[in-house]
């Protein structure tokens, strides 16, 4: 089982130093925080923001109308020191001097790894930023225009040091004009990017790959009208034959996640799976959980991140976040969670901001993000093997089951409509014997139900709308 913390390090290091009163750097990051993360099952650190940002790029969101808007209404003060620009927009590949450079990321790969932690850093494929020195010294590897291009279009074109530049963009949504955008027509790109890959790849145990989907060879010549030759499984191969182990996580839209795990990567989002938990619909939901084990086994699964809404905020109904949240940990692959979802907070945090708003947050969502973590100690999660059950007469009641072989078994039932319901689980083989029945919540007390029973009925289940049960199932012998 893998589960990842994403931790956006430039907020974490503003309100580090302040605690200080110094410039905390990524040695600040106490050897605590890293146990208490691998104490909760936590196998990944994700460091955002590790990368430098350059003047031009900072220039573009201090620009930004509704960034400065936003920051106004959410941060006390709001100023010009508080834009950053984007992380992923960046100037190089060397950690930022501010954060302590590479030695002090080297440092702290280290100590995350005396508690089981691998490291994630960003990998940004498809632009650079602004300021990149690729821009200057190597024009040939970006897609370049003319007057034409630039007076028709201004949004989408950039003049830098006597040449005109397209912006990086996704093509559903307006140019990133932070960026610059890699021309991957040019096979020299594809040699220098993955050059630039396995540069990343030896700071690092994983690379979250940004819009992996972008450098796909239809999606870039529909976006770009140049054609480019497959790119992926290049990278992965070169790269991991230069550093054997290191892990990809794409992060993908636009239900191309299938073609990227046949590529290669390890992981994938499963955005799918997050739109279909915010329509509450339990048989788009199931259908989901029914695919292909070995591709379930590959997705990662979020209520929030970087640029996601705050999970409090898109579910803002406790018992609806809590049935989510719990079918998002307790499906196979691997587990995303962001820093500050477990404070219940609603409000987003600019990537381009050096503070996150402040706010209590929500009891009723933290203490859902606390017994999802206990479930996800439990040993039938960390190491049995999952299965969808299914109620015989509800559709809405799903189970998920995890199951220790000749041991024990952790089923999380969740109801997944607004309305009360009543259904039967069938609970397949283990219905061949008597079971012990155990709330984890301890709620209701332990209770036992004979193999008779479990085979012909099944498992009773009644919930409240949107309602959620943990039960341990302890086969008598």
């Amino acid at each position: 089982m893998q589960q990842l913390y994403e931790l956006n390090v430039r907020t974490w290091t503003n309100e580090r130093s302040t605690e200080l009163g110094r410039t905390a750097t990524l040695d600040d990051l106490p050897d605590s925080w890293l146990e208490h993360l691998a104490e909760h099952g936590f196998t990944w650190l994700y460091l955002l923001g590790v990368w430098p940002c350059g003047v031009l790029t900072r220039a573009v969101s201090l620009a930004d109308v509704p960034l400065r808007q936003y920051l106004v209404s959410v941060l006390p003060g709001a100023s010009d020191a508080d834009v950053i620009g984007s992380p992923l927009a960046p100037s190089s590949s060397q950690c930022d001097a501010i954060l302590g450079g590479d030695e002090a990321l080297e440092r702290l790969r280290e100590r995350a790894r005396s508690f089981g932690l691998s490291l994630m850093l960003d990998f940004i494929p498809n632009h650079v930023g602004l300021d990149h020195p690729w821009v200057i010294e190597h024009p040939e590897l970006f897609v370049r225009g003319d007057e034409q291009v630039i007076a028709r279009d201004p949004s989408a074109w950039v003049r830098l040091n006597g040449s005109i530049f397209a912006h990086g963009r996704d093509p559903f949504f307006a140019p990133w004009q932070n960026t610059v955008q890699f021309d991957y027509a040019n096979p020299a790109v594809h040699d220098a990017v993955i050059a630039m890959a396995a540069d990343v790849a030896a700071r690092c145990d994983g690379l979250r790959c940004d819009v992996a989907m972008l450098l796909l060879p239809d999606v870039f010549q529909s976006t770009w009208q140049r054609p480019m030759r497959s790119f992926w499984k290049r990278c992965l191969d070169e790269v991991r034959a230069l550093h054997p182990g290191t892990l990809f996580m794409a992060e993908v839209y636009w239900n191309r996640e299938y073609e990227l795990q046949q590529a290669g990567f390890d992981f994938t989002y499963d955005k799918i799976l997050y739109d279909r938990l915010l329509s509450g619909d339990p048989e788009s939901i199931k259908g989901h959980l029914r695919a292909n084990l070995d591709y379930q086994m590959h997705c990662v699964r979020f209520m929030e991140n970087h640029e996601e809404q705050r999970a409090a905020a898109r579910f803002p109904n406790p018992s609806h976040h809590r049935g989510a949240l719990f079918i998002t940990g307790m499906v196979p692959g691997m587990l995303l969670c962001h820093y500050g979802q477990e404070d219940g907070r609603s409000l987003h945090s600019s990537l381009h901001a050096r503070r996150r708003p402040p706010e209590a947050g929500s009891d009723a969502h933290r203490n859902a993000y606390r017994d999802l973590l206990l479930l996800l100690g439990e040993p039938a999660r960390q190491d049995g093997t999952w299965s969808m059950v299914e109620a015989r007469d509800c559709p809405s009641i799903i189970g998920l089951l995890w199951t220790l072989q000749s041991h024990h078994s952790l089923l999380v039932v969740i109801n997944i409509s607004w309305n009360p319901a009543v259904g039967n689980l069938n609970l397949g083989p283990l219905a061949q014997r008597d079971c012990q029945i155990q709330d984890v919540f301890k709620s209701i007390p332990p209770r036992l139900l004979d193999g008779t029973s479990l085979r012909e009925r099944g498992l009773p289940i009644e919930l409240p709308a949107c309602g959620t049960a943990a039960y341990r199932i302890l086969p008598q012998r």
